[in-house]
């Protein structure tokens, strides 16, 4: 039977073990970003990090050698807490929304994306460095950590002490559970099991989910009637759909947000009447809330409802017919408009327009700003001189502006010389709006969030009123809400919709759907989801 050390050895390798358990439970526990006041609850004993150390101590007993096949498969299972923990905080954190290990893991090249595109090169390489080496040291951390406990459990009393100390955290967690605990005292100790068994029962049970997802898209090949003159109502007016980036609800439902944007949106709303146009708005749920555009374009141009990636896996291989078939059968030539796309977009020939404009089509030559490949008033400026100027039929064009997307650290200023916009280069000779925020804390980013909203809206409202668009109609809506960081907690996933035109009498098909007089939607339930979208508008103006 093995002993403790000698009396002048036990006191460090008792301090080692106590170390290595402290580090062990603070690697699980610690919340990140950080909580903005500080909490006991990363002290609390991880039965993660227990259940580990428990089968250290059997190990020891059975005198298994602490070799690379004992501490390689507890490392990763200390690597996926961490990340899974990870994911749990940040996703209700950025995105208003629980984490689900299914669904998240594919969102990660798109994270990587994003990343890659909101900091500098330099930026990119000495972060990615750092990175590295701050990884490396914490291996080496977990690997000396648990090397100690084994150390420690060398000992047939320590082995003995820990056992008693698990039976009595037994005990404890058992007067918890049964309810002989002092009221107002949190738990003894955390885990992450209970998660990570509630993903396990997710995906043992998505064949299940899979058909649900399934059977919505299949439903919806159905749900719309097969109309003689789809959008013969419209009598060949141009249809512009601008969906604009991160533009949300909390600019509107936010007392503070709502005070700070007052301004803007009085300035938009005098610049389009000025232009003689007539707009009336509301509010519509989003399937999704701080990013995943495409979800929120899917779900507009499919009415098929797209929670999740899943789903919208279903519909792009269906043969649901998207709002571009419609406007087609209807004699339109339809665009696709989207400078954010510069990665290959297989799903894209799913949505069926006839001409398609990503970043790599439009020949911009100024420099990127952040996510934002290019302005958005070069996509347009570009957009009208290549397609609307040169129209032999009826339009509808559907753009996807990113200049304001997350996180807002650099934007492009407003050019009131269109003339001067050409190929892009003239963004080189200006200065762009620089903020200070930057991934991952946009807590104190909506400033720069606002005014990159207000940009966009000052392009827009140009835009509509300098060049002739005729009796256009022209929707304009947010994919999303912003980050959660900017919005808050539980705010809804609730965007405004804004429909515009010189000719008042389109929108009376709007109003009979809702919508009021203004640039001010209305704060009355019940709201649409986007998927009610694509039937009502066919509803409206086809025969």
């Amino acid at each position: 039977m093995t002993r403790f050390p000698r009396q002048s050895q036990r006191l460090p390798v008792l301090l080692g073990f106590g170390l290595a358990w402290v580090l062990l439970n603070l690697f699980l526990t610690i919340d990140f970003p950080l909580p903005s006041a500080f909490t006991f609850k990363p002290l609390l004993p991880s039965l993660d990090v227990w259940g580990l150390l428990l089968v250290l101590c059997f190990l020891a007993w059975r005198r298994v050698p602490f070799t690379a096949r004992v501490y390689l498969p507890l490392i990763g299972l200390l690597v996926f807490g961490r990340l899974f923990r990870l994911g749990d905080v940040i996703m209700p954190v950025y995105f208003n929304r629980p984490f689900n290990l299914y669904m998240d893991v594919g969102y990660l090249p798109g994270l990587g994306h994003l990343l890659a595109n909101s900091f500098s090169t330099l930026e990119l390489a000495l972060y990615g460095a750092i990175a590295m080496g701050l990884v490396a040291a914490l291996l080496w951390l977990l690997w000396r950590g648990l090397r100690a406990a084994h150390v420690f459990f060398q000992a047939a009393a320590a082995r003995r002490g820990f056992v008693a100390l698990t039976i009595a955290m037994v005990l404890l967690l058992g007067a918890h559970r049964t309810g002989y605990w002092p009221r107002g005292l949190g738990p003894p100790a955390v885990s992450t099991a209970p998660r990570v068994a509630a993903e396990v029962a997710f995906i043992a049970n998505i064949r299940q989910i899979r058909q649900q997802g399934l059977s919505a898209v299949q439903m919806a090949e159905t749900a719309i009637p097969d109309y003689q003159a789809p959008l013969a109502g419209l009598n060949g007016r141009n249809v512009y759909l601008f969906l604009i980036e991160s533009y949300g609800q909390t600019l509107f439902g936010n007392p503070a947000h709502r005070q700070a944007f007052a301004r803007t949106l009085a300035r938009w709303e005098a610049d389009l009447h000025r232009g003689g146009y007539a707009v009336c708005s509301r509010y519509m749920r989003s399937p999704t809330f701080g990013g995943a555009s495409w979800l929120a374009f899917g779900t507009l141009e499919s009415g098929v409802w797209l929670p999740n990636q899943l789903r919208y896996g279903y519909l792009v291989a269906s043969r649901v017919p998207p709002l571009a078939n419609y406007f087609e059968k209807a004699g339109y030539r339809t665009v696709s408009v989207m400078p954010g796309t510069t990665m290959p977009w297989p799903e894209g020939r799913y949505f069926g327009y006839q001409k398609e404009y990503q970043a790599r089509d439009l020949d911009y030559r100024g420099p990127a700003f952040g996510f934002a490949p290019m302005p958005d008033q070069f996509v347009l400026d570009r957009i009208y001189r290549e397609e609307i100027t040169q129209r032999a039929a009826p339009l509808f064009i559907r753009y996807v502006l990113v200049s304001t997307h997350a996180p807002f650290h650099r934007q492009p200023r407003f050019l009131a010389d269109w003339d001067r916009i050409g190929d892009g280069r003239v963004y080189h000779t200006m200065d762009p709006i620089v903020f200070p925020n930057n991934w991952p804390d946009l807590t104190e980013a909506f400033g720069a969030y606002l005014t990159s909203i207000d940009t966009e809206l000052t392009v827009l409202g140009d835009y509509l009123t300098r060049f002739d668009h005729g009796d256009a109609l022209i929707i304009i809506l947010g994919d999303h809400q912003p980050n959660a960081h900017i919005t808050g907690p539980e705010a809804p996933s609730l965007v405004p919709v804004h429909v515009i035109s010189r000719q008042a009498s389109t929108l009376e098909p709007f109003r009979q759907m809702g919508f009021t007089p203004g640039v001010i939607p209305p704060d009355t339930p019940p709201f649409a989801g986007m998927q009610e979208f694509l039937p009502a508008f066919l509803a409206a103006y086809s025969r």
